[in-house]
């Protein structure tokens, strides 16, 4: 047996290890996602910008939402899901960091305070369009919705800030990416660069937006740039909202379903092609099979009908002034239910037109694919379809997988643009002196004072509670949950109403007064015998009052006569 030294063994490891990289290197030789050569086929490189051709997009995707119903159906969907009415915001300052010298209860009562002032300053500028809106159209749930739509639709837009001088107040415009281009010329500044109509500073961070409008003198196009900073008041004033997902490298987005547009308008074409399928298979119902030894030049349909029209002669009429015998016309409208064909010369059998078109399968294959662009945007098939036909359990996934989705768009739109727009308005109606919030003024301003800012500014926003596929079940549930210490009311609250625990206890303490005061009580407020709880309180209250100020005179003419008998 030949012995192998150790030194030749390590020797064979080595060049192993050494061809193997040298192989590796070898072009052709490496990994690339093929599983053979060329079955990924084309690559494209959308690391880089010019990768993206955002203009036949943004057109393509317009184009289907006119004309696809597919499109626009699953787009109108994800809105009425989305945004429903719009969100509106539940202001809760953290009292704890604003007013960190006061008591417990005096901190929740002035956070109840503010917290009411602010939402409902807000609410009632958000629902006047002519004081919200630029264009004095929407509200700001329907601006919520209308640049939702546009952002899905171009891939981004962006949000301009403007002062209504009549209030005041900032008033709001939407201009969508379409109209967002870079200029043939233009003046930047030093270190500045312009991406398909985005201007960026040294950092790489949006400096402004170069908006193309067309000349109404008709002198071709004119573009203005709009600066995402105010030169003098240093607040943001513009900012773009995108529609998608994107990479950081990239300035602009894409439309939401962009990389499934070719199927959209391919399944649009299948089936039209399938509706005129079944019309032509609706005009021809039928036709004659001849065999090779059947007599020609034979007309059974129509010479059955000139023999039944013969029966019923007709005066002679005349078409392009030459006369023509209606008796001796084929009229279709001889041909009554039920007809039977008879006498048909021998080879010669009717034969029905196809009956395999449309297709009985379009309805499955529609299904399929359609289920395939709901799964790439995350929405359940049942949602856009609007098929519930499955069991409880397979509904009540599919509702609670779509809730995902919509936590996180309402997080996105939140955080996007309504809160931005919420801070601007509290921010101008303290400085116009429409509200008034002690401490705030100073910090607004302030960078090194943003956690002040933050605590005052911050809110929660509530966009649509979806129902349940069963309440009661999903009740029971929560309450299990909540006795074995398992979920917080506030959690609760907020999947069943989309409020805070904090905001459903006050407004039940508004009502419960209320119904107090016109002597109205609910079921819950009654005990065994069917008497108002707080009703007996009240009494029990004003009998407790009657015996302290009792007690109070009679200390004071106590107090009287002590110092009397002095005085004496």
């Amino acid at each position: 047996m030949v012995t192998i030294s150790k030194a030749a063994k390590i020797d064979d490891v080595l060049m192993y290890y050494a061809s193997d990289v040298i192989n590796s290197t070898i072009p052709g030789d490496l990994f690339d996602g093929d599983k053979f050569p060329g079955s990924f086929g084309f690559t494209r490189n959308y690391f880089i910008e010019n990768g993206i051709d955002y203009y036949t997009l943004r057109h393509r995707s317009m184009h289907l939402f006119v004309e696809n119903s597919y499109f626009g159906g699953i787009i109108k969907r994800m809105l009425r899901n989305e945004i429903f009415t719009g969100m509106y915001p539940e202001s809760t300052p953290i009292s704890a960091v604003i007013w960190p010298d006061l008591s417990e209860e005096e901190r929740e009562a002035e956070a109840v305070r503010c917290s009411e002032m602010m939402s409902t300053a807000f609410s009632l500028y958000g629902n006047d369009y002519s004081v919200f809106d630029y264009k004095q159209q929407h509200t700001f749930g329907e601006f919520q919705n209308q640049v939702r739509l546009e952002s899905i639709l171009c891939g981004d837009g962006i949000i301009v800030s403007r002062i209504n001088q009549q209030t005041r107040l900032p008033c709001w415009q939407f201009i969508n990416g379409n109209h967002i281009k870079t200029p043939p010329e233009y003046h930047i500044a030093g270190g500045h660069e312009i991406k398909h109509g985005v201007e960026l500073d040294r950092q790489g961070r949006h400096a402004a937006y170069w908006i193309e409008e067309f000349d109404k003198s008709g002198d071709g196009f004119t573009y203005t740039r709009i600066s995402v900073w105010g030169e003098k008041s240093k607040r943001q004033i513009s900012w773009m909202v995108y529609g998608g997902e994107k990479l950081l490298d990239h300035t602009r987005g894409t439309p939401l379903l962009a990389n499934c547009l070719f199927m959209l308008k391919d399944l649009d074409r299948y089936r039209d092609a399938e509706v005129r399928a079944a019309v032509i298979n609706s005009i021809l119902p039928l036709f004659i099979k001849r065999t090779p030894t059947s007599k020609a030049g034979t007309n059974p349909i129509s010479g059955f009908l000139e023999k039944k029209a013969q029966n019923n002669p007709r005066p002679e009429v005349k078409i392009d002034g030459k006369p023509v015998s209606e008796a001796n016309t084929p009229a279709v409208g001889f041909n009554t239910p039920g007809l039977i064909m008879d006498r048909l010369e021998a080879g010669e059998a009717p034969e029905s037109f196809q009956t395999n078109r449309p297709n009985v399968n379009f309805g499955k294959f529609e299904e399929i694919i359609v289920s395939a662009i709901c799964w790439q945007n995350e929405i359940p098939p049942e949602i856009v379809l609007m098929r519930f036909n499955t069991s409880y359990s397979a509904s009540r996934q599919a509702n609670n997988e779509y809730e995902i989705t919509l936590n996180f768009r309402a997080f996105k739109n939140s955080k996007d643009f309504c809160q931005i727009i919420f801070n601007e308005f509290i921010i101008q109606s303290v400085l116009t002196g429409d509200l008034v919030m002690p401490g705030f003024m100073a910090v607004m301003f302030a960078p090194e004072e943003w956690r002040l800012r933050g605590a005052w500014l911050k809110c929660e926003w509530r966009g649509l509670s979806r129902g349940s596929v069963d309440i009661l079940k999903e009740v029971n549930a929560y309450t299990k949950a909540l006795n074995f210490n398992c979920i917080t009311k506030d959690i609760i609250c907020r999947r069943l109403t989309g409020m805070s625990y904090n905001a459903v206890m006050y407004i039940r303490k508004r009502e419960k007064q209320l119904g107090e005061r016109l002597g109205l009580v609910s079921a819950e407020d009654e005990n065994n015998n069917g008497e108002p709880v707080y009703g007996g309180a009240r009494e029990k209250s004003e009998e407790r009052d009657f015996e302290i100020s009792e007690l109070k005179e009679s200390i004071q003419d106590l107090m009287g006569m002590i110092e009397n008998r002095r005085v004496s």
